[in-house]
């Protein structure tokens, strides 16, 4: 069975942003500024939970950034945050009913 935990906005937040760099590891340097970690086509594929293949169809459509060196793509796992953040979707507080008819 699992737990149920009700929390606010900013504290739920702090735990994604925990639980983020718990599976990431901490991504800043010991001066504070962030570290530029590249990544392979396979390692950035499992952070974004899909194929290989489908990575590469998503970088033909320019909508992760890539960089390209000899026969391989790196990525910054930065650019990769911030792809699947586009793609949060938030629950809306309105009455559903009102969209009923």
């Amino acid at each position: 069975m699992e737990n149920i935990i009700v929390t606010s906005e900013p504290q739920l937040k702090q735990l994604i942003v925990e639980a983020l760099i718990t599976v990431l590891g901490d991504t800043t340097a010991s001066n504070g500024s962030p570290k530029t970690k590249y990544l392979s086509t396979d390692e950035a594929a499992l952070i974004i939970k899909k194929t290989a293949g489908a990575l590469r169809q998503i970088v033909h459509k320019r909508e992760i950034p890539s960089i390209k060196r000899g026969n391989s793509l790196l990525f910054l796992e930065s650019d990769l945050i911030i792809w699947l953040e586009k793609g949060r979707r938030t629950i809306s507080r309105e009455d559903p009913a009102k969209y009923l008819k």
